[in-house]
C-alpha cells in the first residue's frame, strides 16, 4: 500500500518510539493522528514536526484504560481526518511487578491498554473502511514476553501476538495485520536516558549494539508498503530472539 495521503493513527505518539513512527508516517505523506494520554506538550511537538514537513497532523487525547474514550478516539480520527487506514498500536503499560505482587487493578490496567485498546481500535477501523479498502494494522510488541519481573506486561504482550494473528485472518484480504517486536532500542521509561550505558546490564544479542529509532520506523514502513505479509512478527532486536 502506498502510504501517501492515507490516514494513520499512532497511539502513544508524543515521544520515544511513538514519535519516531509518527514522524516516519508524516514524512511518507500520511495524515497523522497523534494520540497521547498525558504527554500533551510532547504530542504537540510531534504534530508541529509533522506540520513542518507540510503534512496534516492533529493531536487527540484519550485514556486507553477507558473503553468509551478508546471508542471516541477512533470516532474523532474519522471525524477530523477520515477513516483510519493505518493503525499503529504503540502505547503500552510496562510496569515492574512480579506475580506475587500483581493486584487485580494492575492486571486490568495492563490488559486494557496493551490488549483491549488495540482490539477496539482495530474493530473500529474495520467498521470505518469500505469492504474493499486497503489497510494496515501494526502492533508494537516485545522480543521477550515471558518476563517474571514485569509479569502482567509479559502476559498481555503474549496476548497481543494472538490478537495480531487473529486480526490478520479476520480482516483479510484487504487489511494486513503484523507486529514488530523490539529489542533494546531505548531504556525503559523508568530508567533515565542519561544513565551511563555501562550501568545498563543487558545482553544485546548477536548484533552487540542498541537498535535505532529509524530501524524501527523502517520496519513499520516496509510492512505498510508490502501487501503480501500478514500475521507475522518482525523482530527488530539485533537477533536476541534466536539466542
Amino acid at each position: 500500500m502506498d502510504p501517501n495521503g492515507k490516514v494513520a493513527l499512532v497511539t502513544g505518539a508524543g515521544r520515544r518510539v511513538g514519535r519516531s513512527l509518527a514522524l516516519m508516517l508524516g514524512d511518507s505523506g500520511c495524515r497523522v493522528a497523534v494520540h497521547y494520554g498525558q504527554s500533551e506538550q510532547d504530542a504537540n511537538e510531534t504534530v508541529a514536526l509533522i506540520q513542518s514537513m507540510g503534512r496534516e497532523a492533529v493531536t487527540i487525547q484519550a485514556n486507553l484504560e477507558d473503553t468509551a474514550q478508546v471508542v471516541a478516539l477512533a470516532d474523532t480520527v474519522a471525524g477530523r481526518l477520515g477513516p483510519i487506514e493505518i493503525l499503529v498500536n504503540n502505547a503500552s503499560i510496562f510496569e515492574k511487578v512480579r506475580l506475587e505482587d500483581v493486584s487485580i487493578p494492575e492486571w486490568d490496567r495492563h490488559f486494557a491498554v496493551n490488549v483491549r485498546a488495540p482490539f477496539i481500535l482495530a474493530q473500529a477501523m474495520q467498521a470505518q473502511l469500505t469492504s474493499d479498502s486497503p489497510g494496515k494494522v501494526i502492533n508494537l510488541n516485545d522480543w521477550r514476553t515471558a518476563r517474571p519481573t514485569r509479569f502482567a506486561y509479559g502476559v498481555t504482550k503474549t496476548a497481543l501476538s494472538g490478537l495480531t494473528r487473529t486480526l490478520a485472518l479476520s480482516m483479510a484480504p484487504h487489511v494486513q495485520a503484523n507486529e514488530i517486536s523490539l529489542g533494546a532500542i531505548l531504556p525503559p521509561s523508568d530508567i533515565s536516558l542519561d544513565r551511563p550505558r555501562s550501568e545498563i546490564k543487558i545482553d544485546l544479542g548477536p548484533s552487540d549494539r542498541m537498535g535505532s529509532l529509524n530501524e524501527v520506523s523502517d520496519a513499520m514502513l516496509m510492512l505498510i508498503k508490502n501487501d503480501f505479509i500478514t500475521g507475522e512478527t518482525i523482530n527488530v532486536d539485533g537477533g536476541r530472539h534466536i539466542q
